[in-house]
């Protein structure tokens, strides 16, 4: 296959390159610029994080606010203060109404998991004084000083705002990070379409005309990934919530709200289904329930309740809402999920599949077609020497 014609820069004496002329320098420069970036993020990551959530809430709810802004005819900022309306008012609305009995259902929980271990270690045989003890402290320590306990999980933006933390106390401290994120969500997501405009003005300026192609396929694949798995783990964790309280499940809604965060990973919701059942007996075997019809208790209503969820998620709120945003099949998305958790813990879990849907996207449209045409290694560019 013929080279194509070389350009001036092309035939530079070699003494005469500059470092960055150079592809493979640059491109080096470009990926530890990248690794740096990461670095900086993950130390300063405790003042970032509402940041990149306010980012994040911009970018989700962007499609929303554009779709107002031009259906109503309104200005930009005043859609996006209806947004930071309705989003102040779905997270108070969650704290007055589902917050005190969620507080309530965990401090039960706690103060039952030492006599859930012992019925445990009586009927089958096992060792758990060590851990019986533990949650026995962590149990005082919440009865006795709730917030103090929670202040670990509650705290605002890390060292920057110790001192804030310590005058206003954690609920204080929880409505300042609060506040941080709508501030940057407001701003973010006034300026997000210019902000837009402005990357997609320069990777439309690149020689290679595959970017802008490429750039929207992993944009359309990460933004409907995360609007979709957002919007369908928040209405699992309502119906599981309602259907084990309507057949009288212990801590529904703690089992709610563990079965939509885990929801947000695909199959990863079918772990609380052993969960709900072993509490569930657990709650009988004290003596909580009727003792008549105790298999259909046990087993039968609890189950029902999460196989019809998940054939509502399967079969009508996944393709109705999301569809195949991600183009992955079931066994590959449970393998990069293994991988991300592996790797990247919780967060890991959830960014594997949009990683991986990008990295399909990359080996698509660039990879295969470069091994198909055999031309995979062709150098297009040399440095010719005197």
């Amino acid at each position: 296959m013929s080279l194509p014609p070389l350009s001036s820069t092309d035939t530079k004496p070699a003494r005469n390159i500059h470092l960055w002329e150079i592809v493979a320098v640059r491109e080096l420069c470009i990926l530890a610029l990248g690794i740096f970036f990461l670095w900086l993020c993950f130390h300063l990551q405790a003042i970032l994080v509402p940041v990149f959530i306010g980012l994040g809430l911009a970018y989700l709810t962007d499609p929303a606010l554009d779709y107002v802004e031009q259906t109503w005819k309104l200005p930009r900022w005043l859609a996006v203060t209806f947004m930071v309306i309705i989003i102040c008012t779905l997270v108070s609305g969650f704290f007055l109404w589902v917050g005190p009995n969620l507080v309530e259902q965990l401090r039960l929980f706690i103060e039952q998991v030492p006599t859930y271990l012992s019925l445990l270690a009586d009927r089958h045989g096992i060792d758990v004084n060590e851990v019986s003890r533990n949650f026995k402290e962590v149990s005082t320590n919440i009865q006795d000083k709730p917030l103090s306990t929670l202040k670990t999980f509650l705290t605002g933006t890390g060292q920057v705002f110790y001192f804030t933390n310590l005058i206003i106390g954690t609920l204080g401290s929880f409505l300042f990070s609060f506040s941080l994120i709508i501030i940057y969500f407001f701003f973010f997501a006034w300026s997000f379409p210019s902000i837009q405009h402005t990357v997609w003005s320069v990777v439309e300026s690149q020689a290679d005309d595959r970017w802008p192609k490429l750039l929207s396929k992993m944009d359309r694949a990460i933004g409907d990934f995360f609007r979709g798995r957002l919007l369908i783990a928040f209405m699992m964790s309502g119906m599981f919530a309602i259907g084990w309280f309507w057949v009288g499940m212990p801590y529904w809604i703690l089992l709610g709200l563990g079965a939509g965060l885990l929801s947000l990973v695909p199959y990863a919701a079918t772990l609380i289904w052993p969960v709900a059942i072993l509490l569930k007996y657990l709650d009988m075997s004290m003596g909580s329930g009727s003792p008549d019809n105790y298999w259909m208790q046990l087993l039968v209503w609890p189950s029902a309740v999460y196989l019809g969820v998940q054939f509502l998620e399967g079969w009508v709120l996944t393709p109705w809402i999301q569809s195949q945003s991600t183009d992955l099949s079931a066994a590959t998305i449970l393998l990069v999920v293994l991988i991300g958790g592996a790797l990247g813990g919780v967060l890991g879990l959830i960014l594997a599949i949009p990683f991986a849907a990008c990295l399909k996207i990359l080996s698509k449209e660039l990879i295969i077609p470069l091994i198909k045409r055999g031309n995979i290694t062709e150098v297009h560019h040399e440095i010719h020497t005197p």
